[in-house]
């Protein structure tokens, strides 16, 4: 399902977390990839031959990519080498290279994962026939409670995507894009129904996704509030700018009929 969104076209839905940092030792395991190896990956540099699996390893990709996330959280792309993933996972280097043909394969994958996470699920929330208040605290919703529960992903993916190289980067702008419109389509349904009050969508929409985005920065498990209550909390911020006054209200009513005897 794809909606335009009005004025301009909107930047990916991490365009405005760009500073590194440091490591977060309480984030979350994600979801492990489906595994891929691909025997046509080259050989390291330094000339050694990638190796075959052992026949007891089965999920080594989901293994290899776990591993990779955790070094990624705490060392930076840079920072983590592959020698670094290699101890973590018990293997030679030049094994490595039977699963994934590089560092940058692992990071494309995370920022795949990354990009794609929220689209289905806030696909189904405008399509069904919710008012506009309820599916944005819902789209809140879900989005944050999945961020908090990919803790790692996420904060990997929205600090290191900008070590992709351009080719990478226009796949997750894309991605960005439509996940953006989805959002300003829920906007523009509240504005048309005059549950909203008249905003610009596309500034809006930005101000929606940089709120949600930059609590991978302050985020603890161990925090005194649950991911469904900064929910609320960011929802009740959001519609009360977004109402209108009360004579706007009643206007919209009898505009569109609603409520009429």
């Amino acid at each position: 399902m794809t909606h335009c969104v009005t004025n301009a076209s909107i930047e990916t839905m991490a365009s405005h977390t760009q500073r590194p940092r440091t490591a977060r030792a309480n984030g979350r395991a994600p979801t492990h990839p489906t595994a891929r190896p691909s025997r046509r990956n080259p050989a390291p540099s330094n000339g050694a031959a990638a190796r075959a699996p052992a026949p007891d390893a089965p999920d080594k990709p989901s293994e290899i990519f776990a591993a990779a996330l955790r070094l990624f959280q705490a060392k930076g792309y840079h920072g983590a080498s592959m020698q670094d993933l290699a101890d973590a996972v018990g293997m030679q280097k030049a094994s490595l290279y039977y699963y994934f043909r590089s560092k940058q394969e692992l990071l494309t994958l995370v920022c795949e994962r990354g990009a794609g996470a929220f689209t289905q699920t806030l696909e189904e929330i405008v399509a069904s026939d919710l008012t506009a208040p309820v599916k944005l605290r819902r789209a809140m919703e879900c989005h944050l409670v999945a961020l908090c529960e990919q803790l790692d992903l996420f904060s990997v993916f929205l600090r290191e995507q900008k070590f992709l190289d351009e080719t990478q980067k226009e796949a997750l702008r894309g991605e960005g894009k439509k996940h953006a419109a989805l959002w300003a389509a829920i906007l523009e349904q509240g504005i048309a129904s005059g549950e909203f009050r008249a905003v610009n969508v596309t500034v809006t929409t930005l101000a929606l996704l940089g709120m949600c985005n930059w609590l991978y920065e302050w985020y603890s498990p161990d925090g005194a509030f649950a991911p469904r209550e900064i929910a609320a909390t960011f929802s009740e911020l959001i519609l009360t700018g977004l109402t209108p006054e009360k004579s706007k209200i009643k206007k919209g009513y009898k505009q569109s009929g609603v409520g009429s005897q």
